[in-house]
Formats: C-alpha cells, structure tokens, sequence
C-alpha cells in the first residue's frame, strides 16, 4: 500500500499548522504551501497517490486558477475544496473541477472540526484506492 500523501493549500497559518498536527499524528506524510503556485509545484513534482485540500480563497493564484492548470499532472489525486466563506466560488471550483475529470469530494467548510477531518481522510484516501483501481470511474 502506498503511503498516504496530503497536501494542504492554505494562506492561513495557524490553519495550516491544525491540519498538519491532525494529519501527521494519523499517520500521514504532510506536504503544504500558502498558494496556488506553491500547490502545482509541489504536485508537478511528485507521482503518488495524494489527496489535496485546497482553499478557495488564497494570494497569487487561487483555488480556481489552480484547476485550470490541474489537467497537465497524470498522478492519482483526489481534491477536497475549503473555505471560511461564500458557497459560489467553492461549488464553481467544483464544476470546473468535474468538467476537467478531476475526483472531486465533498466541500470543507472552515473551521474544520479534528473529528471530521479525520474521517475526510479516511473517506478520501479509501476514494483514491478506488479510482487507482478502475481510473475511468470518477468516485464522488
């Protein structure tokens, strides 16, 4: 089984430094970046499996510029998108998201509960095995 990668794209910090404490003490290798740029970087430039946790609302290129430029990388991925604030940016990431065939969860909601984030890893990361073993069928 693969080591289970996360990567966190978030301009807040102290969110980050949460996300990071939960996700490593679950046994995940943690990968994060403050922006979109910092994001395609870092997924450029990996081939495994990961599941990614974008805000919507980040400096430089956001969680909608990152989609657009998402379609170039041929690794396993599977997305859940965040934000503190407005439903429109974050369901329109998700459309686009869809319409390029990216595996797409559930929206995050900030702030995010440890127990829910928990169990969005688990949720997620069984979602990503399922979609390395047949990639023609997107799992919601």
């Amino acid at each position: 089984m693969p080591e289970r990668k996360l990567y966190i794209a978030d301009d807040n910090y102290e969110f980050v430094e949460y996300l990071q404490a939960v996700a490593s003490r679950a046994g995940w290798q943690v990968y994060t970046c403050a922006n979109g740029n910092e994001l395609l970087a870092l997924l450029l430039s990996g081939q495994d499996p990961a599941v990614v946790l974008v805000d919507i609302n980040m400096p430089e290129k956001d969680g909608i510029e990152v989609i657009e430029e998402l379609t170039n990388i041929s690794r396993p991925l599977r997305f859940r998108f965040m934000t503190g604030g407005a439903d429109a940016p974050m369901l329109a990431a998700k459309l686009m998201a869809r319409a390029r065939n990216l595996s797409v969860g559930r929206n995050l909601y900030k702030p995010i509960p440890m127990d829910t984030l928990k169990r969005v890893l688990v949720e997620e990361w069984e979602a990503l095995l399922l979609l390395q073993e047949s990639p023609s069928q997107q799992v919601q």
